[in-house]
């Protein structure tokens, strides 16, 4: 039987130790296992007993408790009052060890199956505040960083779901708003139709009415006559032969007029019943209007996300193609400019200047501007062009246009000198630095450059070096032949961009000073250059009319659909539609109607994004079928759902009514439409046009 110590705060026994509980308060405070040797000292500092092994059981700023197992008979007979322990308490990091004494503040003792397991609550004995500190914050690390790890990590699991829940459904509904506005777009075409469709047969019954109106009359005449002339007859003492005739000829009269009557009676019945029918689809096409409305919005600004998404906040360069894997990070120059210009005129200009930083580093550095680079800001194509080139500055000067902001006129100086550099005696610019030929695209992009750089800093060496441009361009590559617009010097080749840049670049003001035609250009890009073409989404096929890069039957392969080219040629149509508002209204009206056309024919081509990170925003393909020759060079990229940038943010600039090429807003715009009901005006127009 183990003897009783003499400590006034030990309690000996087989029964728990009894100690007050302010006591054991003052100790117990965080549950924690360490390791711990010990040794017993007497009251001289002499060690009594081996070194023995515990470990501690609680831990607190002022002490621990510790816990040990009999494994050295006689060692707690040894703790006398006022011996102590020599404690090495091992901590599990960085191998540290903490040496202190400390004096038995209570103790206890239970009897197991075999041996005895003894607690001591420990109060330590000038112990240096650092090294309490230390052991007591790692307690605190060792219970609770596990549990703050655990609720992390159930917070980033819920946090992950919360994410993975809201993506699945962002994807949901730009599916479900894509196909919406699919459905509004055919819905309205078939509406437009039917109105229209009425509306003919309306008119035809209309006209027709009048006919037997004016038949109607005639009989009457032509019977009034006769019956006179068959009472002058009949007052002879009997009938004649003429009479009898009279009488015959009067009947049949009265017969075909009651014909007449009667097909009247049902022209009115079909006239009514067209007319009924155009007001019926008038009022749902106004009905889907308003939802059309909201729709175009949401569906703009997914367009306009799936661009901003797809920016790298490193270099901020925009990468051009989704969906082909040996483009997926290239980012070509031109697309550059135009995703730049939309941040601009959008008012976005934080997004822009990122494009634009990337771009002025370089020229900061001496370095020439290369047509595409990858996204991490390698070159990714070795080649310059002028038409890169003249973008770029053009971005340059919308950002600063729009923001106030000429941190980014050293572009457009580094371009100007370049273009000027490509400029030969006739005052053309050719391709670029290694390159002979001559592009009209290339030369409107330059041309619209330097008019723009006059209008912002009035340095009349821009404007004469427009005004050789815009001479260039009207000898070379105007005519007044078959063919209004040449791709370029010495090149008959049909480029449906040409035709668009030119109303954009120029203006039909001006080119009706060159003896240019506007209408005549945009009449022959739509006879030649426009298209039928299947596009497929899942197991739907749709057909798709829009325009083509080349003459349609010059290209073996069939037609097909540029994402890109037609929104250039509907930016075209809203120009010539805002140039005949006020000088000829019925014109405008129908140059509105076909940009307004061209812009639901490219709706049924939007696809959702592929990314994570787009979340399935919207955004355009570049053509309607992948990987075939456009008949300029290059062929359009591999994958049946390729976003673009340069289809999908030229689609923006048209619906904007952005005109990138002069960097201003147009007054007559699809955008208009949207926030005005400009449409609605027309179609009450076009049906006042027709006499209804």
């Amino acid at each position: 039987m183990i003897s009783r110590p003499t400590n006034p705060h030990i309690l000996l026994g087989n029964q728990d130790i009894e100690i007050s509980f302010m006591n054991r308060r003052k100790y117990l405070r965080i549950s924690t296992v360490l390791p711990v040797e010990f040794v017993v000292q007497d009251e001289n500092g002499k060690q009594i007993t081996p070194w023995l092994q515990g470990f501690t059981r609680d831990i607190a700023k002022a002490g621990i408790c510790l816990v040990a197992n009999d494994l050295w008979w006689g060692f707690w007979d040894r703790l006398k009052d006022p011996s102590s322990l020599l404690l090495k308490i091992h901590l599990p990091f960085g191998h540290r060890t903490i040496e202190t004494q400390a004096t038995v503040a209570w103790m206890q003792a239970k009897q197991q199956d075999s041996y005895k397991v003894y607690k001591a609550g420990l109060e330590f004995k000038d112990i240096p505040k650092n090294k309490a500190a230390l052991l007591f914050n790692f307690a605190i690390a060792k219970k609770y960083v596990p549990r703050v790890l655990i609720a992390s990590l159930l917070l980033l699991a819920i946090v992950s779901s919360a994410l993975f829940l809201e993506t699945r459904s962002l994807n949901r509904q730009n599916h479900e708003l894509i196909s919406d506005y699919i459905d509004i777009i055919q819905k309205s075409s078939s509406l437009d139709e039917t109105f229209l469709d009425q509306q003919s047969e309306s008119l035809f019954y209309k006209e027709r009415i009048e006919e037997i109106a004016s038949r109607i009359k005639l009989l009457d005449e032509n019977i009034l006559s006769k019956k006179e002339e068959y009472d002058r007859v009949s007052r002879q003492s009997r009938k004649s032969d003429l009479a009898h005739d009279l009488e015959q000829r009067i009947f049949s009269l009265e017969s075909e007029l009651s014909r007449l009557k009667k097909e009247n009676d049902f022209f009115r019945a079909q006239k009514k019943k067209r007319e009924e029918t155009a007001v019926f689809a008038g009022r749902k096409a106004r009905e889907l209007e308003k939802a059309r409305s909201a729709v175009s919005g949401k569906i703009l600004k997914g367009m306009f996300g799936w661009i901003r998404n797809r920016q790298d906040l490193s270099t901020g360069l925009v990468i051009s193609y989704e969906g082909d894997a040996s483009l997926e990070e290239a980012c070509f120059t031109y697309d550059q400019a135009l995703a730049a210009i939309v941040f601009s005129c959008q008012g976005h200009l934080r997004e822009a200047s990122r494009i634009l930083d990337f771009y002025l580093a370089r020229v900061n550095h001496g370095q020439d501007i290369y047509n595409a680079y990858f996204s991490n800001g390698q070159v990714f194509e070795y080649v310059i062009h002028s038409g890169p080139n003249a973008w770029i500055g053009l971005a340059a000067l919308c950002y600063t246009k729009e923001s106030g902001d000429d941190r980014y006129i050293a572009i457009a100086q580094k371009v100007a000198g370049f273009l000027l550099s490509m400029m030969d005696s006739e005052c053309g610019l050719k391709g670029g630095p290694m390159h002979d030929w001559y592009s009209t695209e290339h030369n409107l992009d330059a041309y619209a450059f330097f008019e723009l750089f006059y209008e912002l800093s009035g340095d009349y060496e821009y404007r004469r070096a427009a005004d050789k441009i815009k001479s260039w361009i009207e000898r070379y590559c105007y005519t007044d032949f078959h063919l209004p617009v040449k791709r370029g010097k010495g090149d008959s080749t049909i480029a449906t961009d040409t035709y668009a840049w030119s109303i954009a670049a120029f203006g039909p003001k001006t080119l009706y000073e060159l003896n240019m035609d506007p209408e005549v250009i945009l009449d022959f890009a739509v006879k030649h250059c426009e298209v039928t073409a299947i596009f497929k989404r899942g197991q739907q096929e749709f057909k798709i009319q829009g325009f083509d890069f080349a003459k349609a039957k010059n290209i073996p392969r069939g037609g097909v659909v540029s994402g890109e080219w037609t929104s250039q040629m509907i930016l075209s149509f809203e120009i010539m539609a805002e140039y005949f508002k006020d000088i000829n209204p019925a014109k405008s009206k129908i140059y509105f109607t076909k940009a307004r056309f061209y812009t639901d024919q490219l709706g049924q081509m939007i696809i959702t994004s592929l990314s994570a990170s787009g979340k399935q925003d919207p955004c355009l393909p570049y053509a309607t079928s992948p990987f075939i020759d456009t008949g300029h060079g290059w062929r359009t990229p591999k994958g049946d759902k390729t976003g673009s940038l340069s289809s999908t943010a030229y689609f923006l600039l048209a619906s904007y009514g952005y005109n990138p090429l002069k960097a201003e807003f147009l007054e007559v715009s699809l955008f208009r439409e949207y926030t005005d009901n400009f449409y609605e005006k027309t179609r009450l127009a076009r049906v006042k046009d027709n006499g209804q």
